[in-house]
């Protein structure tokens, strides 16, 4: 599955830094919600990775 949660989490931790130093409240809020969307973007790809391998874990119990 494309995407990595953990580089989605170095995104955001990156995004929160340069909002922090931002030099106006739109960059810094863009930069935010930036930020806000790694993490939810993070969030995502592992629960769809656990779907996926429950699946294929129910798949493997199945008889053939």
């Amino acid at each position: 599955m494309p995407g990595n949660p953990r580089q989605c989490r170095l995104h955001a931790m990156r995004c929160a830094e340069l909002a922090a130093g931002a030099k106006t409240t739109q960059l810094k809020m863009t930069l935010i919600e930036l930020s806000k969307n790694w993490q939810k973007m993070a969030e995502q790809l592992e629960t769809s990775q656990a779907l996926l391998d429950e699946e294929r874990a129910d798949e493997l119990k199945k008889p053939s």
